[in-house]
């Protein structure tokens, strides 16, 4: 089964206060696209610990601003709703951006089938012994996985609009 962290402690593990990493949320919803559990709290993964790592390189190592740190990584400008080039951005930074879209696609991807993997172990498990403890376990996997499955959909669907305006 996949890690995974509280708020709490992704900001120990950055160094990066809880409300940092609230705003980095609302500056990045489709590449850091953090689940929720039924309370209402933040579910970190390890691919959430990495995309935060490479925020945080960009815009304190590198000093580059939270709009260019969107285009380096991939994030659609106004939080997925526009696929407009920034004016003056040529044709190949607009092809890099969308290969670095594809492979984050891609990482994506393989990360929920490897995910998949854990899970049907763990339904092959179920099946032989029926305990409720992993029922319910299964359950919250099926959820998590639908969520990945939904927040995957949402970025390839960026890809392909700006793989549209870019031809």
């Amino acid at each position: 089964m996949a890690e995974q962290y509280s708020i709490a402690e992704i900001s120990r593990l950055t160094g990066l206060p809880a409300h940092t990493l609230r705003y980095y949320e609302q500056q990045f919803p489709v590449l850091l696209g953090i689940e929720r559990t039924s309370g209402g709290h933040r579910i970190y993964r390890k691919h959430h610990l990495e995309t935060i790592s490479r925020i945080i390189r960009l815009l304190k190592d590198e000093k580059v601003s939270i709009k260019r740190a969107r285009e380096l990584l991939g994030e659609p400008a106004g939080g997925g709703h526009s696929t407009d080039h920034t004016p003056g951005e040529s044709t190949g930074e607009s092809n890099a951006n969308l290969e670095h879209m594809l492979h984050l696609v891609l990482d994506r991807l393989d990360h929920i089938c490897r995910n998949n993997d854990n899970r049907d172990t763990l339904l092959v498990n179920l099946l032989k012994n029926q305990p409720s403890e992993q029922k319910h376990e299964l359950l919250e996997q099926i959820a998590r996985c639908r969520t990945e499955t939904r927040e995957t959909i949402r970025l390839c669907q960026t890809v392909i609009q700006r793989g549209i305006k870019a031809n």
